[in-house]
């Protein structure tokens, strides 16, 4: 035990050189110091992550690694794109922050809740693994649309009121964030509807209803659904700013609720 809270307190600390540099604005114009930071970022949470997924022989389910999980995916999906997307990488100050508070989280809900590891029938463990990582490739994906939706507030307020936003500094246009939104939403809503496929695929070979209407699929529909109207929207009527922004930010709440939120109610409420 002492030893997991050593790595969870370390691979807190990993996120926080690379969050103090983003909000001193190194990610406007990022040089290799800032990339090595980013890479320690990810390495941290990975690295407790794959850790302690390996510990045990099935998938754990208690709230400290549900968030774990949903903190390294969201920092590898982000780190990647910023590789390729400038104007991934000028949100980071947003992103960071996200992730520091999300992994504060994991770390002080460590050991305050159990839950029994999800078993795994013979034969079974191939589809499901592969619906884990689908539903958690969503989740990391929309963290990343969420936070230029949010970004796009922030320059859509500055811009009204005809003032430069002072901090953070740095963050991409409302036009940029908007197509940072775009494109993660088009990626999410493609993986998504794998996942979804991929839980059909389950209920089928288990003889069970194709849709079994729990708290995760209903999420994951409505998510969906928000998703593919707000692209709708976007193609069709050209939704912009706060529109985005605020309907991003209701898909976003919606899987956090799929994904996170169901372990903190079945870890705490029903313990």
């Amino acid at each position: 035990m002492a030893a997991d809270t050593v790595l969870n307190i370390a691979a807190l600390i990993a996120l926080l050189p690379a969050l103090l540099a983003a909000w001193k604005g190194d990610a406007g114009q990022p040089q290799p110091r800032f990339w090595i930071l980013l890479a320690v970022a990810v390495a941290g949470p990975v690295a407790w992550t794959v850790a302690a997924a390996t510990a045990v022989a099935d998938w754990r389910t208690d709230l400290s690694f549900a968030l774990w999980v949903s903190v390294s995916a969201s920092m590898a999906v982000f780190a990647s794109a910023a590789v390729f997307d400038r104007d991934v990488v000028r949100l980071s100050p947003l992103f960071l922050t996200l992730m520091t508070v999300l992994a504060g989280f994991a770390m002080f809900s460590h050991g305050a809740t159990t839950a029994a590891p999800m078993t795994m029938a013979p034969g079974d463990g191939g589809w499901l693994w592969f619906h884990i990582g689908v539903s958690i490739a969503t989740y990391a994906l929309l963290t990343v649309a969420a936070a230029a939706s949010l970004a796009a507030l922030l320059q859509e307020r500055a811009l009204k009121r005809k003032t430069p936003l002072k901090s953070p500094q740095g963050l991409p246009s409302v036009l940029d964030c908007e197509g940072v939104v775009v494109r993660f939403l088009w990626l999410s809503a493609a993986v998504l509807a794998l996942g979804m496929a991929t839980g059909t695929a389950i209920n089928l070979t288990h003889g069970m209803p194709i849709l079994h209407l729990d708290h995760k699929t209903v999420f994951a529909i409505a998510a969906f659904a928000v998703i593919c109207a707000l692209l709708f929207a976007h193609q069709k009527t050209g939704a912009r700013g706060r529109q985005v922004a605020r309907l991003v930010l209701l898909a976003y709440l919606f899987v956090t609720l799929a994904y996170p939120g169901v372990k903190f109610v079945t870890s705490l409420l029903q313990a």
